[in-house]
């Protein structure tokens, strides 16, 4: 149970924001509404959270293997099976899915090195971010450009934010979007 209140209709400053979410989600989404309180906050969170998802440099599939994983690497308990469900809709296989809960994906045939390398670089940036050595991302660079290693990190980033706030805020999201993703 959320430990704030959650705000059904927007508040002064927060109309574009609200609208932005109803357009991208279909709904406004509840983490949305626990933030909606304080404009500044829900404005740059939000606006950051429907950057960080969809199609970028890296497929919005990937992008959605990123969430997980990052959720799971800090224990985060927010929207884990509405993001589930999500990648599942946009094509990832229930053996990547099975494989990500857990350690197997290290050894998994399922994913490729590139793949593996970022959930490398998701379970030591939940660590400590300082801490990235200097030959995992060497590794990275093989595999990926500057601008796709920028939207990894931002992904990674944004959901240790999002799932942080989400859990300690007591918010759940069973379902983030209420329209056909291919709309996105």
């Amino acid at each position: 149970m959320a430990v704030v209140k959650l705000v059904e209709k927007p508040i002064a400053g927060t109309e574009a924001v609200y609208q932005a979410s109803e357009e991208f989600f279909g709904h406004v989404p509840n983490l949305v509404k626990a933030l909606g309180s304080n404009k500044n906050m829900c404005n740059s969170i939000t606006n950051f959270m429907i950057q960080s998802l969809g199609e970028g440099r890296i497929s919005w599939a990937f992008k959605e293997l990123i969430v997980l994983k990052t959720l799971k690497a800090m224990n985060s308990h927010y929207s884990y099976g509405a993001h589930e469900k999500i990648a599942g809709e946009l094509g990832v296989s229930d053996e990547k899915l099975g494989d990500l809960q857990n350690s197997l994906w290290e050894q998994s045939p399922h994913f490729t090195e590139a793949e593996k390398l970022v959930f490398h670089l998701i379970r030591q940036i939940a660590i400590d971010a300082n801490d990235v050595q200097a030959s995992l991302w060497e590794r990275l660079k093989e595999h990926w450009d500057y601008g796709q290693l920028i939207e990894i990190n931002a992904v990674i980033t944004t959901f240790l934010m999002i799932g942080r706030v989400g859990d300690a805020l007591g918010v759940t999201d069973s379902v983030l979007f209420t329209k056909p993703l291919s709309n996105n």
